[in-house]
């Protein structure tokens, strides 16, 4: 194998890239702040991308690729360096993406989060979902807060996770990492059994059918703190995601459910710094307070957006979160507002004035 594969990791840390793409017969290209950028490097051949997953890949899950053309797994350097991989075939041939865990400082206020993550993380019960697109920091927020419990609790927390991505040690807490593929067949068949485990806290890696939602949700009705992500863009949409899991009919208790179970809906973007050099959390927060779980149950989801704009309890709305990162000089205005959705109430926000309609009262039919 001619290609140095470890300099091509090695090299990630140094010129801060979060992701690596190696396609046959292709130049590595390197995710760096957002952008994708192909290094000067010579074409990795398919025989030597073979090579790679060969190295990498676990045994067990070496089936799993050639049956289903696509196996998520992943693999250490060192006791600081992990990545989160995928290995697949494109036009019969072998590709492989990597992401870069970043396992400096796993606390909020180094992630960039904002304060009312430690009150988040407080919670003994009922369901947190991150939730954001793909590379938005999810999985390091998730891990967040699974550390701040093992530092500051007692508990017993198992995570299901595919693959698993943040190696913990035990602290206050004891934690057990199982992994889809390796340690269980499904979220939904790890899910069931971690319940007859005695945990405290369940990580759920994704919540990716019916299945696994209802026993999530059951999960945090029954006195458990879940923690999970759903693809979707914010707090509206990830309640509505899980409804159209359902029928018609069966919604109607099911809002009655997610009312009772949710806690915080934490919905994530990334957004380039005023450098240039970085990117920071742009973060929706969503608390569950007695007027949403009054609108979920009554089937007023986009009227919890409104709520999240009142700001109480620590709740802020994307727009909120970009104006006081260009307020801090994190970003600038010009980034926040490609970045904000609602422009010119995101610029009467960094101005610090209101118009009517930013901030209003809900009538719950308390």
């Amino acid at each position: 194998m001619t290609v140095n594969f470890g300099q091509l990791l090695s090299n990630m840390e140094k010129i801060n890239a979060s992701d690596l793409h190696i396609k046959s017969e292709c130049k590595p290209i390197y995710r760096i702040n957002g952008h994708l950028v192909t290094i000067n490097h010579p074409p990795i051949t398919k025989e030597e991308v073979t090579a790679i997953v060969n190295k990498i890949l676990p045994e067990k899950l070496r089936e799993n690729l050639q049956k289903e053309g696509s196996c998520d797994f992943a693999f250490n350097i060192d006791a600081t360096t992990r990545f989160r991989t995928n290995a697949f075939y494109q036009k019969g041939m072998l590709s492989i993406a990597l992401r870069r865990l970043q396992y400096k400082l796993l606390n909020f206020e180094n992630l960039g989060l904002p304060q009312v993550m430690d009150t988040i993380a407080r919670y003994k019960r009922g369901l947190i979902l991150c939730t954001g697109p793909t590379g938005t920091g999810k999985s390091t927020t998730m891990a967040a807060i699974v550390e701040h419990i093992n530092v500051n609790r007692s508990e017993h927390i198992i995570t299901i996770e595919d693959p698993i991505e943040f190696l913990f040690q035990d602290k206050r807490s004891l934690i057990e990492q199982r992994e889809i593929g390796l340690d269980a067949q499904s979220f939904e068949e790890g899910l069931r059994h971690a319940l007859r485990q005695d945990p405290d806290v369940i990580l759920i890696g994704e919540m990716r059918d019916k299945e696994t939602i209802q026993i999530s949700i059951r999960a945090g009705m029954t006195g458990h703190l879940v923690i999970s992500t759903l693809h979707t863009i914010n707090a509206v949409h990830t309640v509505n995601r899980i409804l159209k899991y359902f029928s018609t009919e069966e919604q109607v208790s099911l809002r009655g459910e997610i009312a009772a179970c949710l806690r915080s809906v934490i919905s994530q973007r990334l957004v380039q710094t005023s450098d240039g050099k970085d990117r920071v959390p742009c973060v929706e927060i969503l608390i569950v307070i007695d007027t949403v779980k009054k609108l979920i149950r009554e089937n007023r989801i986009e009227d919890i957006e409104q709520i999240i704009r009142n700001a109480q309890d620590g709740m802020q709305s994307f727009d909120q979160s970009l104006a006081q990162l260009v307020k801090t000089g994190k970003i600038t205005l010009e980034t926040g507002a490609e970045y904000a959705d609602d422009v010119p109430a995101f610029h009467r926000l960094c101005k610090g004035v209101y118009a009517g309609t930013d901030k209003s009262g809900i009538i719950a039919g308390f």
